[in-house]
């Protein structure tokens, strides 16, 4: 065959292969320069997230000013007694979980909380019931009961319709796990 090229099966020369490799080898170190100017380093994470609680702790009220009532006049009302028994299968313990609930409610709406509770008293009491039942031990344990009192806050102004639970009180709670 005279008329035909020779065939190159070497593949690329060694000059080009150092080309390839010269530029994946600059665009790595580019990539790695700019990582070091755009990644934050570890103290700066630090003080960022320093600075976010210190303006969470600014604009957030704190625990007490939740639990305390606007300036108006509030009542106190009660529930019935709560008494409730729960069996956790995973664990083979029961729960048993009693207290007595109080909505506070601005004096003025305390009529119509009180129509509006007779009218949804067993969805309320279901509600309080489910909540504590799906909650974790570690919040039934927890001192202020912060979590349980924000969920069934919650819970109770959704059922009355309107907002006029301003904050739920346990007393005499009383936390058995058998």
């Amino acid at each position: 065959m005279a008329g035909s090229t020779p065939n190159n099966s070497a593949g690329p020369s060694l000059v080009t292969k150092l080309k390839i490799l010269g530029a994946v080898l600059a665009l790595v170190g580019l990539e790695c320069l700019l990582a070091y100017f755009v990644i934050p380093s570890p103290e700066d994470v630090i003080e960022a997230a320093e600075m976010r609680a210190r303006q969470h702790s600014a604009t957030e009220p704190d625990l007490e000013e939740l639990t305390t009532v606007s300036d108006k006049a509030t009542v106190e009302i009660a529930l019935k007694p709560f008494g409730i028994t729960a069996y956790q299968p995973l664990a083979n313990t029961t729960l048993r979980i009693d207290f007595q609930l109080y909505m506070m409610v601005n004096a003025e709406n305390q009529s119509e909380f009180e129509a509006l509770l007779a009218q949804n008293e067993h969805r309320l009491r279901e509600q309080v019931i489910v909540t504590l039942r799906s909650s974790e031990v570690s919040d039934l344990t927890d001192p202020s009961l912060g979590l349980l009192k924000r969920k069934i806050l919650e819970k109770t102004n959704r059922i009355l319709g309107k907002p006029l639970v301003k904050s739920v009180i346990f007393s005499d709670y009383s936390f058995i796990e058998q």
